[in-house]
C-alpha cells in the first residue's frame, strides 16, 4: 500500500467513523439539529439514524481492518523463491532466534526485538549474563552466532545484531519462574 492510499484510507476511516458517531448522538438526542427534530424524533427517523450509524461504523471498521492488513504485511520478512515469494512473520523468526540463543549459546534469559533494516534484519538482543560471565566475549558470541545461523536458516540478511546487557546477577537473585516465561515476548 502506498504512502497516499495509506493516508486517504486513514482520512476515509476517520470521515466515515466520525459520521457514524454523530448519527448516533443525533439519534440518542445528545446532539441536536432544531429544524429536524421533529423528523428524528418520529420511529422512522430514529430507525434511518440507527442504520445509517451501524453503516457507517461497519465502513469505518472495514478501513481500520485494510489498515491493519496493510501493517500486518509490511510486518513481514520476505524474499523472492524460485517460484514466488517467501515470507516469514516476525513470531517465527522469534521463535527461530529464541531457539539459537537457547540450544545454541546456552542462554535463557534474554528478549528478542526484531525490525526491517534495508531489504534485511535487525535484531536488537535484550540479556541478563552471570557475574563470573564475560560480556564482551558472549556480545560477540551472540551477534556473529545469530548473524550466521539466521541468514542460512532463512535466507534473510542480517544487516544488525545488537546485544543490550541490562543486569548482571547471580542464579540466587533470579526472580521466580513466573517472570521468566514473560522474558522472550516482545514487547513492540
Amino acid at each position: 500500500m502506498t504512502p497516499f492510499l495509506l493516508g486517504v484510507v486513514v482520512f476515509a476511516g476517520i470521515v466515515t467513523a466520525g459520521m457514524g458517531v454523530i448519527s448516533i448522538l443525533l439519534c440518542v438526542g445528545t446532539l441536536s439539529l432544531v429544524a429536524a427534530q421533529q423528523f428524528f424524533d418520529a420511529l422512522i427517523g430514529k430507525i434511518i439514524l440507527y442504520a445509517l450509524g451501524g453503516i457507517f461504523l461497519g465502513v469505518s471498521f472495514y478501513f481500520a481492518s485494510l489498515f491493519y492488513r496493510g501493517r500486518t504485511q509490511l510486518a513481514r520478512f520476505a524474499q523472492d523463491g524460485e517460484w514466488g515469494k517467501i515470507e516469514l512473520s516476525p513470531h517465527a523468526l522469534r521463535e527461530l532466534v529464541s531457539g539459537i540463543m537457547r540450544d545454541e549459546l546456552g542462554i535463557d534469559r534474554f528478549q528478542v526485538r526484531l525490525r526491517h533494516l534495508g531489504d534485511g534484519l535487525a535484531i536488537r538482543i535484550t540479556t541478563t549474563l552471570l557475574p563470573e560471565d564475560r560480556v564482551a566475549e558472549i556480545g560477540q558470541r551472540i551477534q556473529e552466532t545469530l548473524s550466521r545461523r539466521v541468514a542460512e536458516r532463512t535466507g534473510i540478511e542480517v544487516r544488525e545484531v545488537s546485544v543490550l546487557v541490562n543486569s548482571i546477577h547471580s542464579h540466587e537473585e533470579e526472580p521466580p519462574a513466573s517472570e521468566e516465561e514473560n522474558e522472550h515476548t516482545d514487547a513492540s
